[in-house]
């Protein structure tokens, strides 16, 4: 399968949902996924995956949402976590993973902006001691649903050569590469500002944020794990011994960073 062009592309979010429920042997297929194919960001933190199927939205839309507009959907799926360093990340880098499955399975999803997580735990009724780290509405489209897709950044503009804002010759790129990165330009972020750049080197990629004042803390972390994500898994799909995400410093290397421009992960090639 070419999973950048049959599933990465084809990853959508989706605002109209249909009333058709989703199917438990669905639902045990995407928590077979996330326990037995769940590739962490962080393998040290714990998280739990919980679905919640079409009884919380009258109250979990007081915490979730962006400008207090929580998408009515017939099933949720929520990320508790630990928190740690990069927790947001990782659950964002898990999540996308599950998205990611919802579309191989036929199913839409439409990442939520939480907008306060303890009152989002208190409205789904778990007792538990982890922190609500993401909530993913999804279901079936509603075949009415003609909403047209939000323009996204082009790979040209994602990417640079070698230091922040240095052009690159993408006739270079050998072809896995060159999908993984548009991998990258086509993941989904808060209002499709998709906020950060990739620089390419001839042995790594870099992952860097830009300023944004819409995106708010988590949204940008959770952002920044579905890109990790999308670049992994089609690298992954080619190569199974793809290299990992690190979330140490480039030391070995000057990337140019102008000032409100930070640095947030790297990836071997």
């Amino acid at each position: 399968m070419e999973y950048y062009e049959d599933i990465v592309k084809k990853r959508n979010s989706c605002r109209g949902f249909s009333s058709r429920k989703v199917e438990d042997s669905v639902l045990t297929e995407l928590l077979t996924y996330y326990e037995d194919d769940e590739s962490d960001l962080v393998d040290e933190i714990e998280t739990e995956l919980k679905f919640y199927i079409g009884t919380v939205w009258d109250e979990l839309k007081k915490s979730v949402g962006y400008n207090g507009f929580c998408i009515k959907a017939p099933a949720y799926m929520v990320i508790y976590s630990d928190v740690a360093d990069h927790y947001l990340e990782n659950a964002g880098y898990i999540a996308q993973g599950l998205t990611l499955k919802m579309t191989e399975l036929g199913l839409s999803a439409c990442w939520q902006t939480i907008n306060d997580a303890d009152e989002a735990k208190k409205a789904l009724g778990e007792d538990t001691d982890k922190v609500v780290a993401c909530v993913v509405a999804f279901g079936y489209r509603d075949p009415d649903n003609d909403e047209k897709k939000a323009p996204k950044k082009s790979l040209d503009e994602m990417t640079d050569g070698f230091r922040f804002g240095q052009d690159i010759d993408t006739d270079l790129w050998y072809s896995e590469l060159e999908d993984g990165l548009r991998a990258i330009a086509h993941a989904q972020s808060f209002q499709n500002l998709q906020p950060y750049r990739i620089i390419v080197d001839n042995d790594q990629i870099s992952l860097v944020g830009l300023p944004d004042d819409m995106t708010s803390e988590a949204d940008r972390l959770l952002n920044y794990g579905i890109v990790m994500f999308n670049f992994y898994a089609v690298m992954w799909a080619v190569r199974p011994t793809a290299p990992r995400w690190s979330f140490e410093p480039v030391t070995d290397r000057d990337l140019g960073l102008p000032e409100g421009v930070t640095y947030v992960a790297k990836c071997a090639l």
